[in-house]
Parts: structure tokens; sequence; C-alpha cells
């Protein structure tokens, strides 16, 4: 099971476990959810002087946190539309995928 929690307030997203859902190197789940993680990296890599990303990474773990000054908006919409992309692969996949949402109601957002 890949554990994903994603903490709004603080732009957070860490992602830890293996997806167990296929054979090692042919595991789909787990190649989404990686090229989610990576679509994040790419974009937060791209606007490092404005997002100040820090990366951690080790087999079975990832984590990303932006710590902008000013940028909060940037970093939220696009930890947003991971996130997103997680929740759908969570939904379609609860064996093999959960995420645990923190911070900031995303639910109240969406109302206004």
């Amino acid at each position: 099971m890949t554990r994903v929690r994603y903490d709004r307030e603080g732009l957070c997203l860490t992602m830890e476990g293996h997806a167990q859902a296929g054979p090692a190197g042919g595991d789909l789940v787990c190649a989404a959810l990686s090229a989610l993680m990576m679509a994040l990296e790419k974009r937060m890599e791209e606007t490092a002087e404005r997002t100040l990303p820090v990366i951690r990474r080790a087999p079975g773990f990832f984590s990303l946190r932006c710590s902008p000054d000013g940028h909060e908006e940037l970093c939220r919409e696009s930890f947003d539309t991971i996130a997103a992309g997680i929740a759908a692969l969570a939904e379609n996949r609860p064996e093999n995928v959960s995420l645990t949402l923190t911070g900031e109601d995303l639910e109240q957002e969406d109302e206004e």
C-alpha cells in the first residue's frame, strides 16, 4: 500500500510504501503515482526561486515541501492538481493507495 499525505496548509506532499498492484517494474499504480510526483517535482524545480522546494527521496519514499514567500498560490494550485490525481487513484484502487488530507479545508475553498 502506498500512503500519501497532503498537508495543504504546510504545502507538503509525502508518499511512502509500494502500491503492490503488480510485479516490480510492471506496477501501473506505482507508475501512475510516480509520474504524478515527478510532474510536481518538475513544476517546483521550474519555479524554484519562487517556491523554494525541499525534496527528499529514498526507496519507497518521496517528500516535497515548498516554503514560498508570497507565492503560496502557485504552490497550492500545483499541489492541489497532483492531489486530485492521487485522490482519483485512491478512489479507484483503495487496496493500493490511501490519501490523507490535512491543513486547510479543500471542500470549503471549492464552494467559494
